[in-house]
């Protein structure tokens, strides 16, 4: 049996340029897991990276004559729900080509609402419910059973299937608990020369090293990667140990050539023991490796003493979420025990900034009490917080989340063509504000953001990683192409 994970011809999010493009996490720790216990033949075919069009990828298809192909994406940040657009849209010209072809999705959405989309998308044989990207053994035990004339199916957790015209759910399948159980990533399928940050960084890549949040704030994109029936998986916080976070930045930088890496984890400094056991490696392995990753600020906090050792070992950048305007808008998100509101995230920003590590902020705008005054005094405590880099997103009602349940209730979501949900689009207006309205409030703070004296300076200049110049701008000139979707519905993935 062979499987072929296949990423179809797209655009990218709108900030990261067009050439924005990494190896896919979701499939890489799949293909290692179903190469490991030898249940298929595996291939990846990276459309984006190869250049290939639509025609293009069916004819590569029908030469790799593949039994079973996957589609499916972790991260947010490759655009939200809108690719899977695109994947169905492959997967139809798939079976309309080799109807034979066995065709399987998991990761954002179809973790979160199978049915829905199995439903509304008939090319899609199986569906896969895994929380955070929990793929390998319901995909290892479905692979096994299509080998069989009589699919039991029924016993395979975590599986949603067709059934005489019906789509079934099966029992949801427990969280893996151990990551490090699972084999090292498999790049070696993967064109990993043709990979670029930012559209402006060559010699990168992307990774995850852990799953789950310990945050479930009430809008977070995650959502979409939590199965339903169990909420509290969400915050089953489980990760790989500093060792082994370590072995595959070895691996990528020695075999693979890779200088600049993200770790796109929501949560990867939630555990204090990875962070000394990864900084001890680090240390001692000397890479030449520089990297960036998204983290709960409470736990740099935490973690102050590690900081300047982090630097050192090629920590230049991190990412932090600001999730409201007020200490109170703060601590509605539910990011946990301690309490960290402006003054404290100020303070944090500035020590980084002491020790040569740039910021990133990331906030929303959209929630449903949202109207200019509050969206003003938002941008006001970012300003005050002074990160280097800002992002600023369109609230999106993701799937799962308590904002979901309450936007189809009172339906108020306008656009329900999901190519738009991209974090980027406003699909909903505010109880004050139309869509439009807010998608122009959203590009004014972009432009007064970075209109400050003095801040695109510190960014250019005032950095030792050459990483921090080269994706801001980067980002500076894709500003337009942003501030455009937020405003309209232009189609970016």
């Amino acid at each position: 049996m062979k499987l072929l994970f296949v990423t179809p011809p797209m655009g990218n999010w709108a900030p990261w340029g067009d050439r924005h493009m990494a190896s896919n996490p979701l499939y890489s720790q799949l293909a290692a897991f179903i190469r490991e216990k030898k249940a298929a033949e595996v291939e990846v075919l990276d459309c984006r990276a190869l250049g290939l069009d639509d025609n293009q990828m069916i004819e590569e298809i029908g030469k790799r004559k593949p039994d079973v192909v996957f589609f499916g994406t972790l991260i947010a940040a490759a655009g939200g729900v809108a690719p899977l657009k695109r994947f169905h849209a492959a997967m139809k010209r798939i079976k309309e080509k080799s109807p034979e072809i066995v065709t399987v999705a998991g990761g954002i959405m179809y973790t979160a609402i199978p049915k829905e989309i199995m439903q509304e998308n008939p090319q899609l044989d199986f569906a896969i419910v895994g929380v955070f990207g929990d793929n390998e053994y319901t995909l290892w035990e479905l692979l096994n059973e299509l080998k069989n004339p009589a699919p039991k199916l029924s016993e395979i957790k975590g599986l949603a299937y067709r059934n005489n015209g019906e789509i079934i759910l099966n029992p949801r399948r427990p969280v893996i608990t151990n990551l490090d159980e699972l084999p090292m990533p498999a790049y070696d399928l993967f064109p990993m020369d043709r990979y670029y940050g930012y559209s402006v960084i060559p010699n990168y890549n992307e990774a995850v090293t852990s799953r789950g949040c310990e945050g479930a704030c009430h809008f977070c994109y995650e959502w979409w990667l939590v199965d339903a029936r169990n909420p509290r998986d969400f915050t089953t916080h489980r990760t790989r140990g500093g060792k082994r976070v370590a072995d595959e930045m070895e691996l990528l930088s020695k075999k693979y050539g890779v200088k600049a890496l993200t770790f796109m984890d929501d949560d990867f400094n939630s555990d204090r023991q990875k962070m000394v056991d990864l900084v001890e490696e680090l240390e001692k392995r000397k890479l030449d490796i520089s990297w960036f990753c998204l983290g709960r600020a409470q736990n740099f906090i935490r973690d102050a003493d590690l900081i300047p050792r982090l630097r050192k070992v090629g920590m230049y950048q991190v990412l932090i979420g600001i999730d409201g305007g007020t200490d109170e808008e703060i601590a509605e998100a539910r990011k946990g025990p301690m309490k960290v509101g402006v003054k404290e995230l100020k303070e944090l920003i500035r020590y980084l900034r002491q020790n040569d590590i740039s910021t990133i902020s990331t906030y929303l705008n959209g929630f449903w009490e949202d109207d200019e005054a509050k969206i003003r005094q938002r941008f006001k405590a970012v300003d005050e917080i002074d990160p280097d880099i800002v992002m600023i997103q369109v609230l999106n009602p993701i799937p799962g989340s308590p904002i979901y349940k309450r936007a189809m209730k009172e339906n108020v979501v306008e656009i329900k063509d999901v190519s738009l949900w991209d974090l980027e689009h406003a699909v909903m207006p505010t109880k004050f504000l139309t869509r439009q309205q807010l998608g122009e409030l959203t590009g004014w703070a972009f432009q007064s953001f970075y209109s400050k004296p003095g801040r695109i300076e510190r960014i250019l200049n005032g950095y030792s990683s050459p990483y921090v110049r080269m994706k801001f701008l980067s980002f500076k000139e894709n500003a337009a192409k942003y501030e455009k979707g937020a405003a309209e519905d232009a189609v970016a993935i």
